[in-house]
């Protein structure tokens, strides 16, 4: 209609759906500031048109769920910039938060973990190591960087806690799912346990882990 101008909630509505839609129905709320008013947001949210998913972020009811909503809303945390602009290395999920991602069964503990650096502070409780991750030791899993699972495992050896059965039953839950293969993941481990004290011969050590798992 000629002359018709949209009320800002509609304005505000759509800035918000632009971005969930890239971001499995999420959006955080410092992505908005200087487009959308803390009253409007408000307004939203007495209509359940958009709910809080954790302190910060917001889901848009219509839209979109991603299985592991608490992890991907508190990495949307991290920076204020659009999921799909973000460096694939900057911060990424790692340690148990990784192995629940992969659906590698759980490895005790329920807090979140991830690996680079946080542009902005997140939750308490949040793990970040600051330990950087490379681009051939991450992948995307449900639109998150995650490291590898070779990455994953020598994280997870390192100090973590884990006994090598624990270990060995992660390496099978990788190989049977069809993230890796034994020998990829053996090749990979010899890389990733380099730096380690001691070092291990990664075909050797993954030889273990599946014999400790495999006794219980």
């Amino acid at each position: 209609m000629k002359g018709f101008a949209r009320p800002r909630v509609l304005d505000a509505f759509a800035r918000i759906c632009a971005l969930a839609d890239g971001q499995h129905g999420l959006v955080a709320i410092a992505q908005l500031r200087g487009e959308v008013t803390e009253q409007v947001l408000a307004q939203l949210q007495d209509a359940e048109i958009v709910e809080p998913v954790v302190d910060g972020v917001l889901r848009v009811r219509a839209g979109a769920s991603h299985p592991h909503p608490t992890l991907y809303a508190t990495w949307l945390l991290a920076e204020a910039v659009p999921a799909w602009e973000r460096s694939l290395t900057a911060l990424v999920v790692s340690h148990r938060s990784a192995a629940r991602l992969y659906g590698a069964g759980t490895v005790g503990g329920d807090e979140i973990e991830f690996s680079g650096r946080a542009r902005t502070a997140l939750p308490e409780g949040v793990v970040v190591h600051p330990r950087s991750v490379k681009e051939d030791q991450c992948r995307v899993v449900e639109g998150l960087p995650v490291t590898g699972p070779a990455r994953t495992l020598a994280d997870l050896a390192d100090g973590q806690g884990l006994d090598l059965s624990d270990l060995g039953r992660l390496a099978r839950s990788f190989i049977s799912q069809g993230w890796t293969t034994a020998d990829e993941l053996g090749a990979e481990l010899t890389e990733q346990f380099a730096h380690h004290e001691p070092a291990y011969d990664g075909p050797t050590w993954l030889g273990s882990a599946l014999d400790a798992a495999a006794k219980g």
